[in-house]
């Protein structure tokens, strides 16, 4: 059995005692030495004398008394070598016993975490925490506010590290907020504010924002179709890219290779490589405004058309896409559950769960948000997933966040809980360690002015999530 899993102290100390592999000691242990054996020892008055504590030790003296008995019963010589050797024997075994537990408890630990890495590479990782969380209540609910975010807020992402949040408004400002703080830490002010920003910042309604895994990159488009990239540490400008002709509707960066997909107005998505700074390629197929884009996994995006009421999935190494066509008047929003499942929301109110393999969603949510006072579904404005699970949110301007939980191998969902938030709610996202869910809200719809909620504030909240102290499963591929 590998001594990976044994710790130096036990190892050193059942060593020191058993000698080299795993003799028994000679002294007073053992054989007697020829010198000692043969030296008279005085006698010693056990009384008067007193035992200093280096001379304690496990090697005792011959008239060593027992602590179980009386100080006049005198153990003899045969029957004190039988008791050490017998405490030897229980301490050892004791070791043993613990290093066994041990290593019993790091294999499964090992076991776990190498399956989950295998599982989470192979885009087949699902983590069953739906029933694990706890109903969010008020105080969970922490609010971050600025000048600068006078607009709606229009976008969030968090990043992955779990330090920091980023939102942009209509204000056309970028703000970075320290989460352990609750705070802002820098704003990229519009040139609107700052002439001396102008082409190296936004001048219009930011509608998108991304962020790459590695922290590196930090992408935001606005509706005058421009593009620009920042990094996120210090929120220093690194480029810009300005080849759409209509408006940024959706960012999504791959985690793998750092690809930027854009979705714009113009019916288009673009390819760009952050690493190289250069556009790739355009994908066409959209007949409407493109209003939403997402990475299903390394070199597959998902987007929806809006108005055309179909999802695309872009092979982009095949060079060819999957169509897939929805039931209501439209679908809005899209966002990756897994490499093979991913939800979308519509104006009618739908929300839809969708499985790869299949042209028809798995299921559907009618009415998710309720209808408003004209009898109409409300609008599923944001759709905010929690990675590789089974937890996917829902916002609206009906006054509820709504958090759900797949079931029955997606075929289904159930209501976890609700969140009330008075708005628009513009854009959700978890954080990767699943503690929050960042929420920007806005008076109004983040495309357009159709209505004003004024009783809203625009602002970023910060919702923190609890879950009861029970382990994550991962389940092998249910599809």
């Amino acid at each position: 059995m590998s001594s990976f899993f044994i710790r130096k102290g036990n190892t050193d100390k059942a060593a020191s005692k058993s000698g080299a592999g795993g003799r028994k000691r000679k002294g007073k242990l053992g054989k007697q030495s020829t010198s000692n054996s043969k030296a008279k020892k005085p006698k010693r008055n056990f009384e008067d004398e007193e035992i200093s504590s280096d001379e304690f030790s496990d090697v005792h003296s011959e008239n060593e008394v027992d602590e179980g008995e009386d100080v006049e019963d005198v153990e003899t010589a045969q029957e004190r070598k039988l008791r050490l050797a017998k405490s030897y024997l229980e301490e050892i075994e004791k070791e043993e016993k613990e290093r066994l537990e041990r290593q019993e408890i790091d294999n499964e630990v090992l076991a776990s975490r190498l399956k989950d890495d295998v599982l989470a590479k192979a885009g087949k990782l699902r983590r069953k925490i739906g029933d694990l969380l706890e109903t969010v209540i008020e105080s969970d609910i922490n609010v971050l506010r600025n000048k600068r975010h006078k607009l709606s807020v229009t976008c969030v992402v968090v990043s992955n590290d779990c330090k920091h949040v980023y939102s942009a408004s209509k204000d056309a400002n970028i703000i970075k907020w320290d989460i352990a703080k609750r705070e802002k830490v820098h704003i990229i002010e519009s040139s609107h504010n700052n002439k001396l920003k102008k082409g190296k910042s936004h001048s219009a309604d930011i509608l998108s924002l991304a962020i790459s895994a590695d922290n590196q990159f930090l992408a935001s488009g606005d509706v005058k179709s421009v593009i620009h990239i920042w990094r996120p540490e210090t929120m220093e400008h690194l480029h810009t890219f300005n080849y759409h002709s209509g408006a940024i509707t959706g960012l999504a960066i791959c985690q793998e290779t750092n690809s930027l997909y854009s979705a714009s107005a113009d019916r288009s998505v673009k390819v760009f490589n952050l690493d190289e700074m250069m556009y790739v390629e355009t994908l066409f197929g959209h007949q409407s405004s493109v209003t939403s884009i997402d990475v299903l996994c390394k070199d597959r995006t998902i987007s929806t058309g809006g108005t055309d009421n179909s999802v695309r999935v872009w092979k982009i190494q095949e060079e060819s896409q999957l169509i897939y066509n929805g039931s209501g008047r439209s679908i809005d929003v899209v966002k990756r559950l897994d490499d093979d499942h991913f939800v979308t929301g519509g104006e009618d109110g739908l929300v839809a769960v969708w499985g790869v393999l299949k042209k028809k969603p798995s299921h559907i949510i009618s009415n998710s948000h309720e209808k408003d006072s004209s009898g109409e579904a409300n609008w599923v404005t944001c759709v905010a997933t929690l990675g590789t699970s089974d937890v996917f949110a829902t916002g609206s301007s009906d006054g509820f966040i709504k958090v759900w939980k797949c079931e029955d191998r997606y075929r289904k969902s159930k209501l976890l809980f609700t969140v009330a938030v008075q708005g628009f709610i513009n854009s959700m996202a978890f954080s990767t360690d699943d503690k929050y869910l960042v929420v920007g809200v806005g008076q109004e719809h983040k495309l357009g002015r159709w209505k004003r909620i004024k009783e809203a504030r625009n602002s970023v909240l910060l919702i923190e999530l609890k879950k009861r102290k029970e382990p994550l499963v991962a389940v092998n591929g249910e599809s």
